[in-house]
């Protein structure tokens, strides 16, 4: 420092102080500029709103019981926001048979796209045999879980599903999920 600004600064203590407090300021600034930065770049695309979007689906496959009360469903399909299902699975629970022989279960259903991400829905299903001699299920869902994109999804619909025999299955879905 020239001795001009020496003299300069000591007859103005205020600009030394202030020359002294610059680089500290300049460092806070920097360092809050950094934190918000790693904030918004971190922040998971999860916590942006969720989309409310049309949702229909359908899968075919087969049946097989497990118990007296119990089947799986295996088989495949196809979903808008899934696009050809890698898998489609069920868990159908029978949670009552009245004496009509009309059916109550619950069944539990996963869509797998085919990168992996994964929609699990609940459906609350009446089953009755028609004329045809085919189980006709009607049933109203809501999401219950996913991975990836649906991660955080909720929705719900309608669906129907028929059953043939108990060897095959054909379902459709129509509602809305939201992710």
């Amino acid at each position: 420092m020239t001795d001009a600004r020496k003299n300069r600064n000591q007859n103005h203590p205020q600009r030394t102080r202030t020359a002294l407090r610059m680089p500290r300021l300049l460092s806070l600034v920097a360092a809050t500029t950094m934190a918000v930065s790693l904030v918004v770049a971190t922040t998971p695309a999860s916590a942006t709103t969720a989309v409310a979007r049309p949702f229909h689906a359908s899968a075919s496959g087969t049946v097989t019981p497990t118990s007296a009360t119990t089947l799986t469903l295996d088989g495949s399909g196809i979903g808008i926001h899934l696009g050809l299902l890698d898998d489609y699975s069920g868990q159908v629970t029978v949670t009552s048979i009245d004496q009509s022989g009309v059916i109550t279960d619950v069944l539990i259903e996963t869509f797998t796209a085919a990168n992996g991400d994964s929609l699990t829905i609940r459906c609350d299903q009446v089953i009755a045999i028609g004329n045809d001699g085919l189980f006709h299920g009607t049933d109203t869902w809501t999401v219950i879980g996913g991975t990836g994109r649906f991660q955080n999804a909720s929705g719900s619909g309608t669906g129907t599903t028929v059953v043939d025999n108990l060897e095959t299955f054909t379902k459709v879905l129509t509602g809305t999920i939201s992710y």
